[in-house]
């Protein structure tokens, strides 16, 4: 018959019902069927949880737990060690009061009871149990459930790493934070003794040399200050263009949406970055910007559209911008460089203050922040060292890519002549930098 609850663990109800079968003298067979279980269940069961009782302190009890006692006749035992008294003459070894014959006797062999080394493993229906002298078990089902739990959860306490491993763990580690890679990235391009979320737990619990504060930190925002300035755009410049408008759009449309922003480097530099973000593919292109301007965000798209040919409506056919001057111009964002009368693309605006409208462009900022930290200049900053940082950046495997990185995606879904026009390539995962000062030095 084939059993319901096979490896299911056992109740606390179920140990009860072990308890009283085992107090009434019914065996693990009998047990087992009752319970719906392999004999063997019942078996280990009370094996494992099995309460030892010590022996009894009844007067009427046989101290002796000789296995020869009862038909033993030695005598004299005491000669060899002692000079015998007058007591010896006439008593059995076994019965003197004076020396203990199981130290002294050769043949001794301790008694083993036929009820505790074989089925039952336990003295709950035994006659004997108040006045035997040898050792007594119980099994109690409320004793059973508390050793039961703590060897659970003993069991699920601390960690399965030899010190090899837990050595390799760290090296490895500590070596891709030096080159500033992630915590995802590091695991994703080697092999590891254990899971990324373990790693996180055994920093938290200080079971690892590597402290809290050697973690790549998250990226911090500066509270927003309100401040009142004049309008500089007319009432209604961005009618039709509304984020209100963007949600409009079909899904299917917004699911290929590229995220524009401007990367700044100190107030006093007159360089800056153009990003573009593709969100489904998480791939970043930045464009090096001679002056924050809407004239220079023109002619980058135009380079842009130049170098993808007549497939950039398919690329970047609709961008979501924040409200920046430099994004102004967008009727010459829009329009083909080659056919004027052409429109490329189309751009929409977020609404002021809400940067949650393009989380994915600013949440990938932070990948540049790790090599080009915030507030360093970009006046040295030169199109091909951008390059090269825009292909480490693609380069991080990512969660949300599916473990992989936005380069491998990227060269599945854009022509390979648009990714080498723009001098971007796949890093080898192990040769990612994303620390500061190797790949830019201001």
């Amino acid at each position: 018959m084939q059993r319901k609850n096979k490896y299911k663990q056992l109740t606390f109800e179920s140990r009860k019902l072990i308890e009283r079968y085992l107090d009434e003298g019914k065996s693990f067979s009998r047990i087992a069927l009752d319970l719906d279980v392999s004999p063997s269940t019942v078996h280990r069961e009370v094996k494992r949880n099995k309460r030892f009782e010590g022996v009894s302190k009844s007067r009427s009890a046989e101290a002796n737990d000789c296995a020869h006692s009862k038909r033993c006749r030695n005598k004299y035992l005491c000669t060899t060690s002692f000079v015998p008294t007058h007591k010896c003459s006439k008593r059995l070894c076994k019965r003197c009061d004076i020396h203990d014959c199981i130290d002294l006797c050769e043949s001794y062999e301790k008694r083993v009871c036929k009820t505790t080394s074989t089925s039952p493993l336990v003295c709950n229906s035994c006659a004997h149990f108040s006045r035997c002298k040898l050792e007594r078990y119980r099994y109690c089902a409320k004793s059973a459930q508390v050793s039961t739990r703590e060897r659970n959860s003993l069991s699920r306490q601390g960690f399965d790493l030899s010190e090899a491993e837990v050595k390799y763990l760290v090296r490895v580690v500590r070596e891709g934070f030096k080159k500033g890679q992630s915590v995802h990235h590091i695991f994703c391009s080697n092999e590891m003794p254990c899971s990324e979320r373990t790693f996180y737990r055994l920093v938290e619990n200080q079971s690892i040399p590597i402290i809290g504060i050697e973690l790549a930190k998250k990226k911090k925002y500066k509270v927003r200050k309100s401040a009142k300035r004049s309008p500089l755009r007319q009432k209604g410049f961005y009618k039709g263009r509304e984020y209100k408008d963007f949600l409009d759009l079909p899904l299917s449309k917004r699911s290929v949406v590229t995220e524009v922003d401007t990367i700044w480097g100190t107030k006093r530099d007159t360089k800056c970055i153009l990003s573009l973000h593709r969100v489904d593919l998480h791939f970043q292109i930045y464009l090096l910007l001679s002056v924050r301007s809407a004239d220079e965000v023109v002619k980058a798209l135009d380079w842009l559209e130049m170098c993808a040919g007549a497939r950039f409506a398919e690329f970047f056919g609709l961008l979501l911008a924040d409200r920046g001057s430099e994004f102004d111009k967008y009727a010459d964002i829009e329009r083909s460089l080659f056919c004027p009368h052409v429109q490329r693309t189309s751009i929409y605006y977020a609404d002021p203050s809400r940067p949650s409208q393009r989380g994915s462009g600013e949440k990938n900022h932070v990948e540049f922040r790790k090599v080009v930290p915030k507030g360093t200049s970009l006046e040295n900053m030169t199109p091909s060292v951008l390059a090269e940082i825009t292909s480490h950046v693609n380069s991080t495997i990512r969660l949300g890519c599916g473990d992989t990185t936005p380069m491998q995606l990227a060269q599945m879904c854009l022509p390979r002549e648009l990714l080498e026009s723009l001098g971007l390539s796949l890093i080898s995962p192990n040769e990612v930098i994303s620390a500061p000062g190797i790949l830019y030095k201001p």
